[in-house]
């Protein structure tokens, strides 16, 4: 039998409600920070999210976060396991399908963007990545991902039509 070392934790969630004056939404925002820094009457309200794994270790009383630590798997750690596209094509009418979360897809022509939003919730919490597809000149996609993390599958990578402009 092996022994694990494993560090859990869970989102915990402090407020404190102040209430100031100012000129602008911007200005209030801003005071409001500084006076609740500044003002005793923080209150937990309880645990804000499901227990998961912060890092973890082979062995026996290990340091998980140290030069021993290994990758915790996605479903285990606070974000989750990223959500899954599916690109049926490039472009549309090609088809667009998300399992797992919530992304937002762009699609990229010299000529504009198309830019939509797919989901199938729910989404992992802090995880709302940005899919941008372009076409490289060898007619080959260029997927990048920013914001989070996304899968990305490209099923018809061969298609070489040219992108809708915006």
């Amino acid at each position: 039998m092996t022994y694990f070392t494993v560090c859990c934790g869970y989102a915990s969630h402090y407020h404190n409600t102040v209430t100031v004056e100012a000129d602008t939404l911007d200005a209030a925002l801003e005071k409001a920070i500084e006076q609740a820094g500044d003002d005793p009457h923080w209150r937990s309200v309880d645990q804000a999210s499901q227990t998961f794994v912060e890092a973890l270790a082979e062995s026996m009383d290990t340091d998980p976060w140290g030069d021993t630590a290994i990758p915790v798997p996605d479903r285990f750690t606070e974000n989750g396991e990223p959500p899954v596209v599916t690109l049926t094509g490039l472009r549309p009418p090609g088809g667009i399908e998300v399992a797992g979360g919530a992304v937002r897809i762009r699609f990229v022509e010299g000529a504009g963007t198309v830019t939509t939003e797919a989901a199938d919730p729910p989404a992992p919490p802090g995880n709302k990545p940005l899919v941008t597809v372009r076409r490289r000149a060898d007619g080959a996609p260029d997927v990048t991902v920013s914001g989070g993390r996304a899968r990305v599958l490209i099923l018809d990578p061969g298609d070489t039509g040219p992108l809708p402009a915006g």
